[in-house]
């Protein structure tokens, strides 16, 4: 509770300076909404269902001769109200190429969020089979990450330069999941992507090498990798994807997922979504299974979002679903009605 509230007080100090500080940000967002779920235990209000609740500082300087110093410290809220550290890093940048050292985002994660109409949303999102079979940790501590634009390729890649000590694991809705290793040293990721005639292309590739408690069971060595395309057809965005989630000792098998996603502005406030994610367990079949998701967001304004949302989910796949995270093995339908302001 103490470490609670002194993160909060830090949080409160840092945006009272947000007025006297030029180039220092406070930003953040935070949604609730009530679902109705077909295991109605788990009905009721859930938060961070869009995407994780959270509270960012970023802060700027101009060093001259085109080179900006820079910090971003980004903590996701819990049901409960208490902070988990997403981000805390430091960096320095060109308008071509920068580096980060401190805590990140992991590469390979992000890689497959650019082909993710929802921006990696936990509602229906690309991203619950690679949290959901730890094929990565969301973030890596000890890190160092570099991105780059050459010739309009778009790099970034992570290494880990120390190991990380058994600590919490951080689900998809900023919550303690469970015990796990967030990174080893020399663990690393990278994506690259471009634009060629109006379509995005991208690959994502990542080694972890540490144990993870994971619902598919704890590997030694994992290996994955991502394929994306997208573009726009009309007005309607769509991405297809394809990943390899690497192999677990006790499955003794990849699992596999392809699938696709998009969105349609139906009119300049209302935007529907729609994904679709096939998951296969090669030879074991232990992660066989889908996930299904159909939404709509209402802009009130550019803050404040309105939303409804009905996913179901088959077989081993988990819906990662705000505070309430679905489990697996039967159909599990879920509608889901709520609010969302950033600010």
């Amino acid at each position: 509770m103490r470490k609670t509230q002194m993160a909060l007080a830090a949080v409160a100090l840092v945006a009272s300076t947000a007025v006297l500080a030029d180039g220092v940000k406070v930003s953040g967002r935070f949604d609730y909404a009530y679902a109705a779920d077909s295991k109605s235990t788990m009905s009721g209000i859930r938060e961070g269902n869009l995407a994780p609740n959270f509270v960012n500082v970023t802060g700027s300087e101009d060093l001259g001769g085109g080179m900006k110093a820079s910090f971003n410290w980004v903590n996701l809220v819990n049901i409960n109200g208490g902070l988990a550290n997403a981000n805390a890093n430091v960096g320095i940048s060109t308008d071509t190429v920068g580096v980060k050292l401190g805590r990140v985002t992991d590469t390979f994660l992000k890689g497959v969020l650019a082909f993710d109409v929802t921006g990696g949303g936990n509602m229906g999102s690309a991203v619950s089979p690679i949290l959901q079979f730890g094929a990565t940790s969301a973030f890596h501590s000890n890190a160092i990450q570099i991105d780059a634009n050459a010739a309009g390729v778009n790099l970034e890649a992570t290494y880990i330069g120390q190991d990380t000590a058994q600590s919490y694991a951080i689900n998809a809705s900023g919550n303690n999941a469970a015990t796990a290793y967030s990174g080893a040293k020399g663990d690393y990721s990278f994506s690259a992507s471009t634009d060629i005639g109006g379509i995005k292309v991208g690959a994502a590739y990542s080694l972890h090498s540490k144990n993870m408690t994971t619902t598919a069971g704890a590997m030694t060595e994992r290996k994955s990798m991502a394929i994306g395309v997208g573009g726009n057809l009309g007005p309607v965005t769509a991405n297809f994807l394809y990943m390899d989630l690497g192999k677990t000792t006790t499955a003794n098998s990849s699992t596999t997922v392809s699938g696709a996603n998009g969105a349609y502005p139906l009119t300049d406030a209302v935007t529907l979504t729609a994904g679709y994610y096939n998951y296969q367990g090669g030879v074991s079949n232990a992660s066989n299974g889908t996930l299904t998701s159909v939404g709509a967001k209402y802009a009130f304004s550019k803050a404040t979002t309105g939303f409804v949302n009905y996913e179901k989910v088959t077989g081993a796949a988990v819906a990662m679903q705000g505070s309430v995270t679905g489990s697996g093995g039967t159909a599990k339908n879920i509608t889901m009605i709520g609010l969302a302001h950033a600010f």
